[in-house]
């Protein structure tokens, strides 16, 4: 956050120092945590049924997330709270106004962060959508496309396998690349020769002309 830390235990409790101004470090508690994200204010933590804890700054409703379920990831920004469900859609909860953070359109989401003034998401298809405050172009995502989509995994054991996966997945597409990449350079290396002999030839012919 931005004056306090915060860290995730492996068995599922969580720590934290630094400014402990309105209670943002009272983490003690709190058990069966699979995520955490600290904001300016506050803290989040993700349980392991879905559900979602904070602490932290109340004011403007940064911790009203009591009634969220089947979250599968959360954001702490520092105005607001994010959480991803496991339907792909998106719920908001702090100082925000409806209209300029309006993310209930929002579909097929598998990755969210919440900053100052806007939000970010990244689409199953790997383009981003983003809303807010987007007075330094912060916002100008729409055309962005092949965005690297998180591994999805609940046991490092799971992440390493998925990893490997994706590891496997992206060196084949860099032979498919290469393969493609020295069939051009070939192709115009070829070309390239062609227009030497070419040049080579138009002096003699003039000489016996």
């Amino acid at each position: 956050g931005g004056s306090h830390t915060v860290g995730l235990k492996a068995d599922g409790t969580v720590v934290a120092v630094g400014d402990d101004f309105f209670g943002k470090c009272n983490v003690s508690d709190w058990r069966d945590i699979v995520a955490i994200s600290a904001g300016s204010l506050h803290t989040v933590g993700l349980r392991s049924d879905g559900t979602v804890v904070a602490v932290g700054d109340i004011a403007e409703g940064l911790c009203d997330v009591k009634s969220w379920t089947d979250i599968v990831a959360i954001s702490a920004g520092s105005r607001h709270t994010v959480g991803l469900k496991s339907d792909g859609t998106v719920v908001t909860t702090g100082d925000i106004e409806e209209e300029e953070y309006d993310v209930t359109s929002w579909k097929n989401i598998v990755a969210i962060s919440a900053d100052r003034d806007h939000i970010v998401g990244l689409k199953s298809d790997g383009s981003v959508v983003a809303i807010g405050c987007s007075d330094d172009n912060q916002c100008d995502v729409c055309n962005w496309k092949d965005i690297f989509v998180p591994i999805n995994a609940n046991t490092i054991e799971e992440y390493q396998i998925e990893k490997a996966k994706l590891t496997e997945i992206r060196r084949k597409k860099y032979a498919e690349v290469s393969v493609e990449s020295e069939r051009k350079i070939s192709k115009l290396s070829k070309a390239h020769e062609k227009l030497q002999v070419k040049n080579r030839q138009i002096p003699i012919l003039a000489k016996y002309h």
